[in-house]
């Protein structure tokens, strides 16, 4: 988070580079830049009895990418963990994946080029397709992809492949290296020495990228998405002052810049302490009413990262990121063990394990799904599962198994009607019944429940929780239906306000419902991990958060900071409020009264 005492002004010499933080920590340091490298790609014709041989070398260059692969991986499991080394099981899985063999193949016979212009354009033709997506998290599977593509063009070719990246060391100096490059691939950041390298710096890039997520496992600052062209103007040796959390970067900084980052690393330090002194104490408001933090996770390396990091459960596993990640179909025994794996990670806590969220701007490229004008209000989530039931009963025999193992709960998305609901637990009761017969063990007591993430849901809610042990309400969704509005649109951004006064209402009434059963409600969105929410969502009488890992330790210090009837009372001036503006102006004054520490990350 930003916590300037006094903004930074700029003077001749000193140029402030904007983009975004991935990875917390404020350095100095000089510029180094990693390229690629380029290298001659052939483009011969060839005969149709030449692709048989074709073929092979293609083989050999796949078979040569999974041993280097392979050692990436065994060198990162043991400098981080085997946690984080499975990210490179999503690269194995891509070389191993027959469509891109098969694809390449296909070109080859049609053009008559050889391998390497077909495996090529093989590799742009599926990253093309990934690039279209609005999910920002399946984009970057694409670069994965091309990073892997590279290597195997790389190995087909000659060329040298994993050299080293940095300059020679001279073993006296200490290096504060902050490297530069147009995008920084999972296997050159996974080879980067953290002693030699200050910070990464790129053009590309998110905070869901693998790259990012690798950076914050080693402890090295990044930023990412900062203007191309300013970055090629940075010349090797160049001065930089690096901001992680604000994605600030300035080049050639003056006396005031580093005395600033000097009083801004000062102050995250004791930030950082508070954050760690306030872990070891309940989640639990001043008046005593304790709440329950969880994580929102994708992968089971990333869970067991929460429960040793922040010691807590898991309040939304995506269940969909190990099929997208894989490009392949899982059988049962492949999702039971990333399901069992996950729920042995953070026992004794709960793990609650979202069924299948297909369609919309995630897909399954194995499946022939038909192109929609509208796939946010097409077939996509539980209408996916419900048309699709060998695929549903595969995946929900893997959870009810892993429930054997610890304690696990299930939740359906974007159920709409009654019939849907009664329609799921139907085929959960077949498998109940199936895993009997066969005298498998599982939990027959497992929690069931599903997300409120249609305004139809929100109003049905009392029909619905008579089936159900619990509600949880998914944010992103609820205010995008709700409210008529794609946040993804730019034109139209404006309209997406958590904090409508309709939203807190829906909400309200959903919680109202829960609790006059009682039942519990959480909420998985990503209005659950903003700092300015907190007391408006805790004052409704949700009491379980989930979030992405990053936002626990903020909201735990808000939550330890507030007391019960205070939140109480802003929802109740939020509900007769008029617009989201006068709430979140409300929210704001909250928040700089209880937690001002906070809000310049949050205002």
């Amino acid at each position: 988070m930003s916590v300037l005492s006094e903004p930074v002004q700029k003077k001749a010499g000193c140029e402030r580079l904007q983009g975004t933080g991935v990875s917390e920590g404020l350095v100095v340091g000089n510029a180094f830049r990693v390229d690629h490298g380029s290298y001659v790609m052939p483009d011969r014709r060839i005969q149709t009895s030449e692709i048989g041989a074709e073929l092979d070398k293609l083989r050999r260059a796949m078979e040569m990418s999974k041993k280097q692969l392979e050692e990436v991986r065994q060198n990162l499991a043991q400098t981080l963990g085997a946690d984080h080394a499975e990210i490179f099981d999503g690269y194995m899985m891509i070389v191993e994946d027959p469509s891109l063999f098969n694809l390449a193949r296909k070109i080859m016979e049609k053009e008559l080029c050889c391998v390497e212009k077909a495996f090529s354009a093989a590799i742009d033709s599926f990253c093309k397709e990934m690039d279209k997506l609005e999910d920002e998290y399946l984009r970057e599977r694409s670069a994965d992809i091309r990073d892997v593509g590279e290597r195997i063009l790389r190995n087909l070719i000659g060329e040298v492949v994993d050299a080293p990246l940095l300059p020679p060391s001279d073993g006296v100096e200490p290096e504060h290296w902050i490297v530069i490059a147009d995008d920084l691939s999972p296997s050159a950041a996974a080879r980067m020495n953290p002693d030699r390298v200050a910070a990464f710096l790129t053009s590309t890039g998110s905070r869901t990228s693998h790259t990012a997520i690798l950076a914050r496992a080693l402890g090295i600052p990044a930023v990412v998405a900062v203007n191309k062209q300013s970055l090629d103007a940075i010349e090797d040796g160049t001065l930089l002052a690096l901001d992680g959390t604000a994605g600030e970067v300035y080049v050639h900084p003056d006396e005031q810049v580093l005395r600033i980052f000097d009083e801004r690393r000062e102050a995250q330090e004791v930030l950082l302490n508070h954050y760690k002194a306030e872990s070891n104490y309940p989640v639990e408001t001043l008046d005593g009413y304790q709440a329950c933090l969880v994580a929102n996770v994708e992968l089971p390396s990333e869970a067991l990262n929460v429960r040793q990091r922040h010691n807590v459960g898991i309040g939304l596993f995506r269940t969909e990121f190990l099929f997208i990640n894989g490009m392949n179909l899982l059988d049962e025994e492949e999702q039971f063990k990333a399901y069992k794996s996950t729920v042995e990670a953070v026992k004794p806590y709960s793990v609650i394990f979202r069924t299948l969220d297909i369609g919309g701007d995630k897909f399954l490229s194995q499946l022939k799904m038909p192109h929609e004008l509208n796939p946010f209000m097409g077939m996509r989530a539980i209408r996916f599962s419900l048309s699709q039931p060998n695929i549903f009963k595969t995946q929900l025999r893997a959870i009810l198994r892993a429930s054997a193992f610890g304690k696990v709960r299930v939740m359906f998305p974007m159920i709409s009607t009654l019939e849907e609901l009664e329609k799921a637990l139907r085929i959960l009761d077949e498998v109940k019944a199936e895993l009997k017969r066969d005298h498998i063990e599982f939990n027959d007591q497992m929690d069931v429940g599903c997300m409120i993430e249609v305004p139809a849901a929100a109003m049905l809610a009392e029909k619905l929780l008579k089936h159900l042990t619990f509600f949880s309400l998914g944010t992103n969704d609820l205010v995008q239906y709700s409210l008529a509005v794609d946040r993804s649109n730019p034109h139209i951004g404006y309209l997406y306000q958590p904090a409508h006064p309709s939203i807190i209402r829906m909400m309200k009434n959903v919680v109202d419902v829960a609790l006059s059963n009682d039942k519990w409600v959480s909420v998985c969105g990503e209005m659950g991990g903003e700092c300015l929410y907190t007391p408006l969502i805790l004052g409704l009488g949700i009491h379980e958060l989930s979030m992405s890992p990053v936002s626990l330790p903020s909201v735990r210090m808000v939550i330890r900071s507030i007391k019960m009837h205070e939140a109480e009372d802003l929802v109740n001036y939020s509900l007769r409020c008029g617009s989201a503006q006068e709430v979140q102006e409300e929210c704001k004054r909250f928040l700089q009264r209880v937690c001002p520490e906070l809000v310049a990350k949050n205002v």
